[in-house]
């Protein structure tokens, strides 16, 4: 078969697949088993734990699918929402629409609706992906959630998905948990026969009736072993080992031999939020402009007597990050270097009061495309170019100023 007349590898394991089947693994039917459970005791949180691309979503999108239809759900991301958004939000996925303006009056909305529906039917339930990476403001938010009771019980059903031990954030905050017990279920990777059972039905449901002539089994013991068993690398295995390909089955000398260069995505850019050397949150970039101070309405809440409530713009680009101070009252520090603006770089660490915000999974220069940032953004804005070669500057003199102190 060409595989240049055919996008079945597209289908089949791209990120937009869309494939008309559930490949069941035995990690996941445990998630899956231990979430009932946990909707069935009805006093503790789950947790369901594992690594970037483990298949946390994929659980969840598939516990979603086998309820009946007129349960109450409300399933959203954590990453997104403030403290007041998030209730809002959830009382939508509920069918309500409001015009209420406090945090305050939403949450009273929501003990009472969760109130009735325990009363008259059964507890309305709460999925929340990502919650490892919500807003302190709105993990706290969670927890005066998860403490709405009903006859004494609680009224909700919680179901959270997380990268890493919740309970570490949850006791750094001192509200999730207080009042009802956190269960973690770990997810597992696939096993090599489960592996090559997921990719052939995958194959199947694409229309293609061998998928041995595809993947041989030399091939998918192959994936198995380079992706470690976790589904998004064993998806993004296969598909570069298709697109590798001119003809059928695919062999293994078209797959990457190192492990360290395979299709695994680079990680999205993010700070790492901290204070008095205490990890507060990791905050992923999803939007090319990052508002962050004091005020709630920014995108990033920093509560800090020291910080403005329109501190700075954090503004990415596809060559580059940017931070501009908005004309704060106490300034803003890159490395200790008070700066107005500049290019930000991997592991430089911007001070605003008490605060640190550590930028991560930035390319470094060599590896960045020259590029400009547009003046439409701020008159204050510089091109990116002319940042580097300020920034570079600014690299070569702090240790000589360092060394001039030192004598």
């Amino acid at each position: 078969m060409d595989l240049q007349k055919t996008d079945f590898g597209e289908r089949a394991f791209g990120t937009d697949s869309k494939v008309p089947v559930t490949v069941k693994y035995e990690s996941q039917q445990h998630a899956l088993d231990f979430i009932w459970s946990i909707l069935g005791s009805g006093n503790a949180i789950g947790v369901i734990e594992g690594p970037e691309g483990s298949g946390k979503s994929t659980v969840m999108r598939q516990f979603v699918s086998e309820l009946p239809r007129d349960t109450s759900i409300a399933a959203l991301d954590g990453n997104r929402y403030k403290p007041r958004g998030f209730v809002a939000e959830i009382l939508a996925r509920y069918g309500y629409t409001t015009d209420l303006q406090t945090t305050e009056e939403l949450l009273q909305l929501l003990a009472m609706f969760a109130g009735q529906q325990t009363r008259s039917y059964q507890p309305p339930i709460i999925m929340i992906d990502n919650a490892d990476r919500m807003l302190p403001s709105t993990l706290k938010t969670l927890g005066r959630i998860a403490a709405m009771t009903e006859n004494g019980k609680p009224a909700l059903r919680i179901i959270l998905t997380a990268r890493r031990r919740l309970n570490a954030l949850s006791e750094a905050e001192g509200k999730l948990g207080a009042e009802r017990p956190i269960e973690v279920q770990q997810l597992a990777p696939m096993t090599l026969n489960e592996a090559l059972i997921y990719l052939h039905a995958r194959l199947e449901a694409c229309g293609v009736g061998v998928p041995d002539s595809v993947f041989p089994g030399d091939v998918c013991d192959k994936l198995h072993e380079i992706s470690k068993g976790w589904p998004a690398r064993l998806n993004a295995l296969a598909l570069t080992a298709i697109k590798r390909s001119e003809q059928l089955p695919v062999t293994v000398t078209r797959i990457m031999k190192r492990p360290e260069k395979l299709p695994a995505t680079r990680k999205p850019p993010s700070l790492v939020i901290s204070r008095d050397g205490k990890t507060l949150r990791e905050f992923v970039f999803d939007d090319k402009k990052v508002l962050i101070g004091r005020s709630d309405f920014a995108d990033i809440v920093i509560d800090d007597e020291f910080c403005s409530k329109f501190h700075v713009l954090l503004m990415l680009y596809s060559d580059g990050l940017v931070l501009l101070d908005l004309n704060s009252v106490n300034g803003t520090t890159v490395n200790s270097v008070r700066v107005k603006s500049t290019l930000l770089l991997n592991d430089d660490v911007i001070s605003l009061g008490h605060h640190r915000l550590k930028v991560m999974n930035m390319p470094a220069p060599d590896q960045v495309a020259a590029g400009r940032a547009t003046a439409a953004d701020t008159r204050r804005m510089k091109n990116l170019d002319e940042m580097r070669r300020k920034r570079k500057a600014q690299l070569k003199a702090v240790p000589s100023q360092s060394r001039k102190k030192s004598r």
